[in-house]
């Protein structure tokens, strides 16, 4: 809490979330992705720690270990374990598991037996989903490898409190409206939850398809009130509730990190220890700086006073943390609430 307090008291954000990318390398090859295509380097079990320590320092809470493909990092066990000892509320490994079983188990083992959790996607079946993820047959091995997981968890977890969440995401796009019910169906039969996201070009990692873009209309009408409500759906209904809007009129004029940017903002640390916030380029090397200096910068201030200019964003990384701690009424703020234990409710 001390930090917490410190952090606030200099004007800092409190970093209730913070994403680690280690690696650029990927086994897939996404239509939405730029990762693939970076050759850069893959950050090392000693660089790992020396982040986790400057992250310690500042203060950590929810953590996300992500890529590329974070399986094809060495070292990624005991990566995942400094992990945990660094973030205080939530540790989550983020793998596309697009990858053989034998190199997938003894990180995920790691997970299970320290309580962390798994994270990947799934965002089409059969040919469609080999197109958006540029990877052959690439339903059916990441359904082999997340029934695998679950199993697991069922053997490790059985009679432990340490639960592990295991979810997929699932990225809206205009070519996969039609797949989503299916896919959620799926999921929830391979005893994986389901969250959802909207396909964006927001970020540096991300690239521009026109066959993606998200049209209005019957199809996506159809698809909303299928998604309004629906209990294994992972996502705060008023995030749900405002992707019509958003895709008919995506000139919201905010952005989360300046209308909240001490509780909603989101910090994710690159694979050669750049810090991002959203757009723009980096804000700050934790190779070189500590936290406390970067957010305490005139980098940091700049990027905050260019996000004013911001048209806004409707995405599950940056605007739901924003929803959640600015609820528009006391009906939302209950709902938000009940959203949150009906996720911790972790059946094994």
């Amino acid at each position: 809490m001390f930090k917490i307090l410190n952090n606030l008291a200099h004007r800092r954000p409190f970093n209730s979330s913070t994403e680690v990318r280690i690696t650029y390398k990927c086994t897939q090859r996404c239509r939405q992705c730029v990762i693939p295509f970076k050759n850069t380097h893959t950050m090392t079990v000693d660089e790992f720690k020396h982040v986790m320590a400057n992250l310690r320092e500042y203060g950590a809470y929810v953590g996300f270990i992500s890529g590329g493909e974070t399986t094809m990092v060495d070292g990624l066990p005991e990566m995942m374990l400094e992990a945990n000892r660094t973030f205080q509320y939530a540790t989550t490994l983020v793998t596309g598991l697009y990858n053989k079983w034998h190199i997938i188990e003894p990180a995920v083992r790691v997970c299970l037996e320290n309580g962390m959790h798994i994270q990947t996607s799934f965002d089409g079946l059969g040919e469609l989903g080999d197109d958006l993820r540029g990877a052959k047959n690439y339903a059916q091995v990441i359904s082999d490898n997340m029934k695998s997981i679950a199993d697991m968890r069922a053997s490790i977890q059985k009679n432990s409190k340490k639960k592990s969440l295991l979810y997929a995401n699932t990225v809206i796009s205009n070519l996969n409206m039609e797949q989503i019910p299916d896919i959620l169906a799926h999921v929830k039969n391979l005893k994986w939850k389901s969250t959802i996201g909207m396909y964006h070009t927001l970020t540096f990692s991300t690239r521009y398809n026109d066959d993606m873009v998200i049209q209005p209309g019957e199809r996506l009408d159809k698809l909303i009130a299928f998604l309004t409500n629906n209990p294994d759906v992972m996502n705060l209904d008023s995030f749900i509730a405002g992707i019509k809007p958003y895709v008919s009129n995506p000139d919201l004029n905010w952005c989360p990190f300046v209308k909240s940017p001490y509780l909603s903002t989101r910090t994710t640390i690159m694979e050669n220890g750049d810090v991002h916030m959203c757009k723009g380029n980096p804000i700050g090397n934790v190779f070189r700086q500590r936290l406390t200096e970067i957010y305490s910068s005139y980098e940091y201030r700049q990027r905050i006073d260019e996000y004013k200019q911001c048209n806004g964003c409707w995405t599950t990384c940056y605007t739901q943390r924003y929803l959640l701690t600015r609820p528009k009424s006391l009906g939302e703020a209950a709902r938000n609430i009940q959203k949150l234990k009906n996720t911790r409710k972790i059946e094994v």
